[in-house]
Order: structure tokens, then sequence, then C-alpha cells
């Protein structure tokens, strides 16, 4: 059996609704706690002066939600942890026929060409295994237990604004785990074209902090740094 039509490592991340006009939305609930004190400032400089001053609960007025396509249910293991402010809807391998299932592999796996073959023929083993014990009669939710921690899956996530920057906090990070990582890039580009300035927030934990937590630091805590004291967030 060929597998290769079934290695999908692209994922696919589409914005499929958000709370209308989510920076006006932050902007008039911090200028309702200010009174007529400085009401004439832009929605911009309200956004800035919540989040520099930790009064991030206004936030969670905006939400989105997001259809993810072909992650690894590897990295939808680690999306779901994440339980505040945020809902997850995903596709079920108790009542879908995983037969002919796709997968993700490895950059680490992809160029190896002997980690490659050994991982293409567990992978195949796996889908043999599932196919045989569906023929058998097994139900679906028990033979789904032989399938593999690479096969991919579909989730909607709605999440709000405030726990998009926190998941976005640990998950943009250079030591996050690598589909992740680029999942939470993909996020941030999608709230990006909604909204500039809250695109650009979304930073790993060293940029809000300005000290990495790590017991060894990245490379690039150093760029975040500079980022900060130069004011270039708009830019990042």
């Amino acid at each position: 059996m060929n597998l290769a039509h079934g290695d999908q490592s692209d994922m696919e991340v589409t914005l499929l609704r958000y709370t209308a006009d989510p920076l006006k939305i932050i902007a008039d609930s911090a200028r309702i706690t200010r009174g007529k004190e400085d009401s004439s400032k832009s929605d911009e400089y309200f956004f800035e002066l919540l989040y520099k001053s930790g009064h991030h609960s206004v936030f969670e007025h905006v939400n989105f939600t997001f259809h993810i396509k072909d992650i690894s249910r590897a990295c939808s293991h680690q999306l779901v942890r994440f339980r505040i402010g945020v809902s997850f809807t995903q596709r079920s391998q108790r009542y879908t026929d995983e037969s002919d299932f796709s997968y993700v592999t490895p950059p680490s796996i992809k160029q190896n060409k002997e980690a490659f073959e050994i991982y293409q023929s567990g992978v195949l083993k796996c889908r043999e295994a599932y196919e045989s014990l569906i023929s058998s009669g097994i139900p679906k939710e028990d033979a789904r237990f032989i399938l593999p921690n690479g096969i991919n899956t579909e989730i909607i996530m709605t999440m709000n604004y405030r726990e998009i920057m926190h998941a976005s906090s640990l998950r943009l990070c250079k030591k996050a785990q690598w589909e992740i990582r680029r999942l939470f890039f993909c996020i941030k580009k999608e709230v990006k074209n909604v909204s500039q300035i809250m695109g650009d927030y979304l930073q790993p934990n060293c940029f809000h902090d300005g000290f990495c937590k790590e017991v060894k630091p990245c490379n690039i805590l150093n760029y975040y740094l500079k980022l900060r004291e130069k004011d270039f967030i708009r830019r990042c």
C-alpha cells in the first residue's frame, strides 16, 4: 500500500467568525471605565493602555472562532489543555471511519531516509491493523486505539482574545513543540488580518515579561527585548 498520499504536514487554519469591530469593543470598554478622561484618544491608545496596565480582562469581550485542519492528534492534545475562555469541537474517532487516514510526518523524520522508512512502515502497520479490526466487527470506538499519534484531525476552536494572548505567549516560544508553534503562527496571522495591533501583541513570554523563564534561554531573547525598548511592536 502506497502511503505517500496520506502524508499531509501542511495545516490549514481558517478564521470563521470573530467579534465585530474587536479593537473598538476593547477601546469602548476602556472608555467606560475612565469616563470623559482621554475619551477622544484612539482605539490603539486604549488597547495599549489596557495592555501595559495589566487590565487584560477587557480583552475577554472579543472572541475568535477558527477551523483548524490537518494537525496531528499529538498537536491537538496540546491545544485542548487550554480550558479557560475557550471551547473545542473535534472530529470524533468514535464515529468516523479512519481507514484512509492522513497523517503528519515530523521534519526530523522526513529528513532522515532511514527514519522515514521506519515511520512509513509503522503507519502502514497501524492502518492495516485498524482495517482488520473493523473488518472483524470491532466497533470504531475500540479499533481507534491502534491509530498513531500522528494521525490528522480537525477541530473548531473558539477562544477569547485574552486566552489567545496567553496561549500564544507559551506556544510562540522558540522552545515550544514545532507543530503547535506553527499553529499559533497561523492563528496570529489570522488575528493580524482583522486587527494589526491585536495580532502584533501575540508574542512569546519573553516579549511580555522582558526576560526568559527557561533555564537555557534561546538566541532570540535580545531581539524581543530590543523590540520592547524601541517600541517597534507594530513592525514585527
